[in-house]
């Protein structure tokens, strides 16, 4: 007998009302999982508004002075050309 037959052989044993029972107990655990689901879901949209500003890099804002920009453009410059010998 497969493992499959032995569980049906043991549901078929249980009585029509305390399968009934198990059926509706499922049901609304279900139903109370689908809701908290639903709202753990929600919730971030609803307090979207409410959401305090973080404000952690905002000392990083805007700080590039004109030096950094050409170290950097120098620097990333060898990433806009093209080795014509790999593509051989």
């Amino acid at each position: 007998m497969s493992v499959k037959e032995l569980i049906q052989a043991e549901i078929d044993k249980i009585p029509e009302e305390e399968l009934n029972n198990l059926y509706q107990w499922i049901k609304e655990f279900t139903d109370k999982i689908n809701h908290v689901k639903n709202g753990i879901i929600s919730s971030p949209e609803k307090h979207l508004s409410n959401s305090y500003p973080y404000h952690d890099l905002d000392y990083l804002a805007g700080t590039w002075s004109e030096e950094d920009e050409i170290e950097f453009l120098l620097n990333t410059k060898q990433f806009n050309e093209i080795d014509q010998k790999l593509w051989q």
